[in-house]
């Protein structure tokens, strides 16, 4: 009987938790400004950086394209999200149903992933429209590598994104976190070359330029400074976030 009921009690987690990123995911995808975030400006720099001499990437296009992704989707759009629903009273308002906290940040996180692929899916299809998949070899990603880049980004900065939106009130995180995006890939390794950059060193170190790193298999130290960035996160948002 006890393990019918523990069965049946995981069972009620796991659609519970699949409910809310369902949720989180509509939020999401019905913004417009959300929209231009997470897919729009990835897709304007996938194709500023294969049919313009504007910029030049300090690695392969699909890996730099990544990071604007990560940024945008795991850290940005999140924070802003988490913010406003705590200034509308919504998470006070699921804590008075049978939706679990850890359903809630497990949807969350569901949610901010399955953004992030989407995405990733629709640059990658503009990459090859654009012609860019026919370039020489050395331009073209490796697949692997683009995944394992772009999902320890996201566990690098998704934590902050909580920290970021559970911490500040709304207006704040809202200027806060696009302005941070907006650095990040100005003077993070991202759009403009580490070499190009006075501080060029100490990007690698900063998740931005990590997930580039990562992305493109150049450096191996990025991975473990995407893994650490993920676990100061993860320990600074479960003691400093509010869920009102």
């Amino acid at each position: 009987m006890t393990d019918t009921s523990a069965s049946a009690s995981t069972r009620s987690w796991w659609s519970m938790s699949i409910t809310h990123a369902r949720w989180s995911l509509r939020t999401t995808w019905r913004n417009g400004e959300q929209l231009l975030l997470v897919v729009g400006i990835p897709v304007i720099a996938v194709l500023v950086l294969t049919r313009t001499d504007f910029l030049v990437s300090d690695g392969p296009v699909l890996a730099v394209v990544a990071a604007l992704i990560v940024l945008g989707s795991g850290f940005t759009s999140p924070a802003i999200t988490i913010a406003f629903e705590r200034r509308y009273g919504s998470y006070a308002f699921l804590g008075t149903t049978p939706l679990p906290r850890s359903a809630i940040i497990a949807g969350t996180f569901a949610a901010i992933a399955l953004t992030a692929l989407l995405s990733l899916v629709i640059v990658v299809g503009v990459w090859i429209l654009s012609g860019a998949s026919q370039q020489a070899t050395d331009e073209s990603p490796s697949w692997v590598w683009l995944a394992i880049g772009s999902i320890l980004g996201l566990c690098a900065v998704v934590p902050w994104a909580f920290v970021l939106g559970g911490t500040l009130r709304s207006e704040g995180v809202l200027a806060v976190a696009n302005a941070i995006f907006v650095l990040a890939i100005l003077f993070g390794g991202v759009l403009i070359p580490a070499a190009n950059l006075p501080f060029g060193a100490l990007v690698e170190w900063l998740p931005p330029g990590a997930v580039v790193q990562a992305a493109s298999g150049s450096s191996p130290l990025a991975a473990g400074t995407l893994i650490a960035w993920g676990a100061l996160g993860t320990v600074v948002a479960m003691r400093s976030f509010r869920w009102r």
